[in-house]
């Protein structure tokens, strides 16, 4: 079916930033062209020659108690400043819409600020831990605050992280999920992010000069916030608007984990799909606003990437705005769009501050210095990041004005399967343990604490804070912790990845690419130069690279200086799926999403959209877990939550179930292949189902039973059935009463009378990104298997009015299943899949 894409537009800007902390004093800074790059004294401390864009100035938070403020870390405090300011500003705030508007952060310092004492010996802030110590904590802190119910997801791609974002936003509204979204990008600078980039020997030994000059980076620090609004919705209104968004693209370079493809063919991919998804030639665009960091490897392969793809337009002019306030990151793409969006109307292209004398290999039209007057109606974004990872964005300062993009609608179908967990690698011994009611644990002493408080927690107990929140724990006389835990049984990895060094991978990158080449075997599929192109990747992530970053934290004691090269890259969250698509030679679209548990249904609704608008032939979706106790057990103890099993007995860990104990922690990956149905059908391939629809909501960690309920009901309504179509019910609860109540009362309410209800967490443990996408792999062999089944050592359910499936298989003809998640901040996902005919 050919679609017209729908119009977005930005009605709502928010900026915090070293050259100022509001939207005007930002717009006086740039047109002033004053730069905030300067000696920092926080971090020459560790090194020689540290310059940065920081704010030194207090910030004022409106509606926030100096409690809220105390227990908050700057990444939530930055990004509830720029949100609640783009909502203002979008004469939203107090409107009835904010409930249904779905949200997008864009973060890569998340969860650092409360460890960072740790690395300084100075007192942990302990409720500040509680608070903030989860990645995703950022985004339910500030929907909260602000009321947002319409879902979130958190974007993790490092520095093209924000423009991401914006991109998954654009795509929410295209398929009718949200008439508004907010996008907010928050980046303040900590020492681990600082000295990576130091200890690689990227950064300038002054304010960074892009393009010119002695190469090197400025780092910079700030947040910025967009709403983006459908444009009809937006007119109706009367809002202001800024400018319209009219297609982006994100591709992975598939090349190194640190250094971009040196020729620019990732960049230049990038730009020309872009253009494509937007309907625009690169004739048209008038201005670039280019990533320009100033290292000599980015601005060459981006100076050869613009003249390739601009080669009919060589004059188009350019200008990087990172030597105004450094390189921000992962707030880096939208605070460059915010300095877009309040020059070019007024007719003003912006300078690249300090340029000097061209370097050799940069033939491009810089704006150098001082603004340039040009009538500016398409213009172009674009960033990179560590891995590969790019994205761009094209945009038109003059709201529909320039003829909207087309798609052709696809139907999407699951065409592969592939799982690695405690009951094996592949899902056919996935499915065959649980058929035979199995589950595989062992009882493991983990050594937290002894009596001289040593630990095998390594640096995490040097601070006397977090040794008292560790004794929270049920620990013996010794200091252990037994745990029972769900692990992946120790296997040859090389019998599967033999085009890669596993000796540089971690636990996590070794399961999501065990899992990847399972699914892509199922699907009957092999990667090669000639379509490598047309294939991308989505992985969602909950703790992420554990193991690397607790080596990358621990190396920086006692010396930040001495930080280990090799553990910065990999301790990113993006350098998972980054690694995947290098390992297959995979550059097509790429993004992580790292929200918490269950952040693998967020990936494989954005590969859905992704299919569904054609903007890719084949997506690899899903999630992965590894189990790296360290951050996690703190956490728990700083919560003093009930969540985490200590039983010793395997069978206590009973999901919906009277007697819930809590959840034992599991480990692996879980990843399928999503296509159109057209070409499944072409090449003769197995269809597992058909994805018919999706929902998202948030609640709070307390009360989110109306959101899950909420998010069913928008994925049947997207899939045109009522819930009594509805055959089989997967949930992903864990065992914890509060989580497994809000998910059975959710069910309750939609009336689903005639779907059977079941849930896997008890054959494999709880793998916090990944149990909804290995519940939803269950519920497509039961759909082929055409039976259910139960939930295991589950004898008392919390509910009688539910059709749980307890003790033996049911048999059950499934034309219907859906799946569904929540995060443990109450985020809430919703999949609907149908049997293919």
């Amino acid at each position: 079916m050919d679609i017209e894409r729908k119009r977005v537009v930005i009605t709502g800007v928010g900026i915090c930033s070293a050259i100022g902390q509001d939207k005007e004093s930002f717009t006086d800074g740039l047109f002033a062209c004053r730069s905030a790059i300067a000696s920092s004294e926080e971090f020459n401390q560790f090194f020689e020659d540290c310059y940065a864009a920081q704010i030194h100035d207090e910030i004022q938070y409106s509606n926030l108690s100096q409690s809220q403020i105390d227990e908050l870390d700057k990444v939530s405090l930055w990004a509830y400043k720029v949100a609640e300011e783009a909502m203002q500003d979008s004469n939203i705030l107090d409107t009835q819409s904010r409930y249904d508007m779905y949200s997008l952060f864009a973060i890569s310092g998340a969860a650092t600020e409360p460890f960072m004492p740790v690395i300084k010996d100075d007192p942990v802030p302990t409720k500040m831990l509680a608070k903030v110590g989860n990645y995703g904590a950022c985004a339910s802190i500030v929907t909260e605050l602000l009321g947002l119910k319409g879902g979130y997801d958190v974007v993790a791609t490092a520095c093209t992280a924000s423009t991401n974002a914006l991109g998954l936003g654009f795509d929410a509204i295209q398929n009718n999920k949200t008439q508004q979204a907010l996008i907010v990008g928050s980046e303040p600078l900590y020492l681990p992010t600082f000295s990576g980039f130091k200890i690689l020997d990227a950064m300038a030994q002054g304010p960074c000069s892009p393009f010119s000059g002695e190469p090197g980076m400025s780092v910079g620090e700030g947040a910025g916030a967009l709403i983006l609004e459908e444009y009809e919705h937006a007119k109706a209104r009367g809002a202001r608007i800024y400018a319209e968004v009219l297609g982006y693209a994100t591709s992975c370079d598939a090349y190194h984990e640190t250094s971009p493809e040196p020729k620019g063919e990732g960049a230049s991919m990038v730009m020309n799909l872009a253009l494509r998804n937007a309907n625009v030639s690169a004739d048209e665009i008038d201005y670039i606003n280019v990533h320009g960091t100033g290292t000599a490897a980015n601005d060459r392969a981006e100076s050869a990437a613009v003249n390739r793809v601009f080669e009919s337009n060589p004059d188009v002019p350019v200008s990087s705005t990172k030597s105004y306030f450094g390189h921000n990151i992962s707030a880096a793409g939208i605070m460059e769009m915010v300095a877009c969006l309040v020059t070019l109307p007024e007719k003003q292209l912006l300078p690249t501050l300090n340029f000097k004398q061209p370097r050799e290999y940069v033939d491009l039209n810089v704006v150098a210095n001082d603004f340039q007057h040009k009538d500016v109606n398409l213009f172009m974004k674009n960033n990179y990041a560590f891995g590969g990872n790019n994205c761009s964005l094209v945009a038109s300062v003059h709201a529909g004005r320039h003829a909207v993009s087309r798609y052709q609608q696809q139907e999407v179908a699951i065409t592969g399967i592939g799982n690695i967990s405690s009951l094996g690698i592949g899902h056919e011994a996935f499915m065959e343990a649980i058929q035979h009611g199995q589950s595989q644990s062992e009882l493991v002493n983990k050594k937290v604490l002894n009596n001289d408080d040593v630990s095998d927690l390594h640096w995490l107990t040097a601070s006397s804070e977090v040794r008292g929140l560790l004794k929270r724990l049920p620990l013996t006389e010794n200091g252990d912790l037994p745990l029972r835990l769900h692990q992946v049984a120790e296997f040859n990895p090389r019998k599967y990845l033999r085009s890669v060094d596993i000796r540089k991978l971690q636990p996590a990158t070794i399961f999501a690419m065990v899992a990847m080449e399972k699914a892509i075997s199922d699907a009957g599929l092999k990667v090669n130069k000639r379509n490598r192109d047309d294939i991308g990747m989505i992985l969602g992530l909950s703790r992420g690279p554990q193991t690397a970053l607790d080596n990358f934290f621990s190396s920086m004691k006692p010396e930040p200086s001495n930080v280990r090269t090799s553990e910065f890259p990999k301790a990113l969250y993006n350098s998972i799926s980054s690694s995947c698509a290098t390992m297959k030679g995979i550059r097509g679209y790429n993004t992580t999403i790292a929200t918490g548990y269950n952040a693998g249904l967020g990936a494989v609704i954005q590969g859905y959209e992704v299919i569904r608008q054609s903007m890719q032939e084949l997506m690899i979706v899903g999630a992965c877990d590894e189990q790296a106790l360290g951050f996690s057990l703190v956490m728990h103890a700083a919560h003093q939550d009930e969540s985490l099993n200590y039983q010793e007995d395997a069978e206590s860990f009973r999901v919906y179930d009277e007697n819930a104990q809590g959840y034992q922690m599991g480990e692996g990956a879980a990843l399928m292949v999503l296509e159109p149905m057209q070409k499944a059908r072409e090449r003769s391939a197995k269809v597992y189902a058909q994805i018919s629809g999706y929902g998202r909501a948030n609640g709070t960690a307390a009360d989110y039973a109306g959101a899950l309920e909420k998010a069913m009901l928008i994925a049947l309504d997207e899939g045109q059935i009522s819930a009594d179509q509805v055959d089989l019910i997967c949930g992903s609860s864990c065992g914890h009463v509060t989580q497994d109540t809000q998910e059975l009362d959710a069910i309750a309410r939609i009336q689903a009378k005639n779907a059977l209800v079941t849930n896997m967490n008890g054959y494999v443990g709880l793998l916090e990104a990944t149990s909804g996408t290995l519940n939803l792999q269950a519920a497509l062999c039961m759909i082929d298997n055409k039976l259910v089944y139960p939930i295991l050592n589950t004898d008392r359910p919390i509910r009688d009015d539910v059709n749980l499936v307890l003790g033996n298989p049911t048999e059950k003809d499934i034309r219907y299943a859906m799946v569904i998640g929540a995060s443990e901040s109450g985020n809430c996902y919703a999949l609907l899949v149908k049997r293919a005919n």
